[in-house]
């Protein structure tokens, strides 16, 4: 019999710390570096997406001025592999909410990727609004995403390499992205016991409902804290211009749009991302 491939554990930036806490049912993975002020990093729903692919070209810079934690979303990582059928969002908004109250995280900054970046916009429009908020930075999170041949490269994913490949050009611009090393390393973690499965739940729906891996859209006009829209001029994820719509529908919002990027701009461009990041946070206090 032959063993699963595994991921291995995270070569991580020094300072970069991997940890565990358990929330109820949900054993959660979790990376934590520096000190000062919370600063929340919530990773794109890819499969195979978790923290450490995510972020790993920016927890350390942003660590020099915050303390920073990034969870592994139930069902993603190294965090435990469960789907709630009858609630996902509210699921793991739930579980969000429960990891930020037992480590003690007072108010927050936020920067969310993808659909990380959505359902951070998507807690912000609440009415309570559920985790403590205090900003956040969208990197291709929210706004119109069509249903189109690009996303049907993600959400019909069975679990090859190749298919792994596809997923990667449609994330990133440039093809270094998607070299043979990134392909294995994002292959074997979207197929580790368990991974698969919860990342496919979506697709499963009733007849005549559509389900997503996307939050719902919230209503932009009732997110009160300051927001950094951050796009990709080639994202094939997203409706050309979305960020302007959206930037235009927030009462405080910016945005900023990296040219020859495409869904992931805070890896492809990360040194001018993490500047950009850490200036903003700190102009919104």
């Amino acid at each position: 019999m032959t063993a699963e491939p595994q991921t291995p554990p995270p070569q991580l930036p020094a300072g970069v710390r991997s940890r565990y806490v358990q929330l109820g049912d949900v054993r959660t993975h979790y990376l934590e570096a520096g000190e000062g002020e919370p600063l929340i990093l919530l990773h794109s729903g890819e499969f195979g997406g978790r923290a450490e692919f995510s972020w790993r070209y920016n927890i350390a810079a942003l660590a020099e001025r915050y303390h920073v934690y990034a969870p592994d979303f139930v069902g993603f990582g190294r965090s435990t592999k469960l789907y709630n059928w009858s609630d996902p969002t509210g699921f793991r908004v739930a579980h969000i909410q429960r990891f930020i109250e037992t480590l003690c995280i007072g108010p927050a900054h936020f920067i969310g990727n993808s659909y990380g970046g959505s359902l951070a916009l998507t807690v912000a429009g609440m009415d309570p609004v559920p985790w403590p908020i205090r900003s956040i930075i969208a990197v291709s999170g929210g706004g119109r995403a069509p249903d189109n041949d690009a996303r049907k490269v993600l959400t019909h994913y069975e679990g090859t390499r190749e298919g792994m490949r596809a997923i990667l050009q449609v994330l990133f611009y440039d093809e270094r992205w998607w070299a043979d090393d990134l392909v294995e390393e994002r292959w074997r973690a979207s197929i580790e016991p368990g991974a698969w499965e919860a990342v496919a739940a979506p697709r499963f729906a009733p007849a005549g409902q559509t389900r997503g891996f996307r939050p719902e859209r919230p209503d932009p006009s009732r997110i009160r804290v300051p927001v950094l829209v951050v796009a990709g001029a080639q994202d094939l994820l997203r409706e050309p211009g979305y960020w302007r719509e959206l930037r235009d529908s927030i009462p405080r919002a910016e945005a900023y749009v990296f040219d020859r990027a495409r869904h992931c701009s805070h890896i492809e461009h990360a040194e001018t991302f993490n500047q950009l990041a850490l200036d903003f946070l700190q102009r919104v206090g």
